[in-house]
């Protein structure tokens, strides 16, 4: 699977678009392009920054800027680590035991004090 940066980079190229010529048409800085092509999220303020520009630099590529940015969405759920706390909490019924008890005091007490 190819990454968002690379589809952008290999469209822009198979239509012969320079960077320059891209940020003229698109008022879109020539560092956002490179950062968009490169995947450095660091030059945007933001990520909607980012999905901004990876629309509008999309759909002038003729790209469908849905598809980019939910392939960008994806990258990034994959490129984050879950912590080895987080994979080996129980799940769910963890709590059930304390549940049961606590049915179980409550129903003693009320049968004790009746």
């Amino acid at each position: 699977m190819e990454s968002v940066g690379t589809l952008l980079k290999t469209a822009r190229e198979s239509r012969a678009y320079s960077i320059e010529q891209v940020a003229r048409e698109t008022n879109i800085a020539k560092r956002y392009l490179e950062a968009l092509e490169e995947e450095d999220l660091s030059v945007f303020p933001g990520e909607t920054y980012f999905i901004g520009f990876l629309r509008n630099y999309g759909e002038f590529l003729g790209q469908d800027p849905q598809a980019l940015v939910e392939l960008f969405r994806n990258q990034q759920i994959q490129e984050q680590a879950a912590p080895i706390e987080e994979l080996l909490k129980p799940r769910g019924w963890s709590k059930l035991p304390w549940i049961l008890a606590a049915v179980f005091l409550g129903a003693a007490a009320l049968v004790w004090f009746m």
